[in-house]
């Protein structure tokens, strides 16, 4: 039974039918870790796409790369995506008859490089070439 005196008056802290009631500390404590779990979740999303990035061997990588060139004769290929050595990207886009215009920015550990890719002998790599016929 609940105690009744001048520090604990009649009606209050008492368990109600619907259970006990969820202080305002105890509120405000939880929304204090909110962006702990976010950061939580977050990380856990990254290491999930990491993971399913890296799945396969090097000869499914290679392929999965080739069909990012497909037929098009422009291809922007994040390097995060990829993740193969750079001398292997170059040989599957020469393979594709791609050819490597640059990168488009800095890789940081928020922003990935991009790589730039055109089609050997396209009309946009004789603009780039700065050629006056295309090949």
């Amino acid at each position: 039974m609940a105690r009744t005196d001048a520090f604990h008056p009649p009606g209050r802290g008492r368990i109600r039918p619907g259970g006990d009631p969820m202080s305002l500390g105890w509120g405000l404590t939880l929304v204090a870790l909110l962006p702990l779990a976010a950061w939580g979740i977050a990380l856990t999303v990254v290491a999930v796409r990491r993971w399913l990035r890296r799945r396969g061997d090097e000869p499914t990588r290679r392929l999965r790369l080739a069909r990012l060139f497909g037929n098009a004769d422009l291809a922007v290929v994040p390097t995060s995506d990829v993740d193969l050595p750079e001398h292997t990207v170059l040989e599957v886009a020469s393979d594709a008859g791609m050819r490597l215009v640059g990168y488009e920015r800095t890789d940081t550990p928020l922003r990935r490089r991009v790589g730039v890719f055109v089609r050997i002998g396209s009309e946009l790599d004789a603009v780039i070439r700065d050629d006056r016929t295309p090949r």
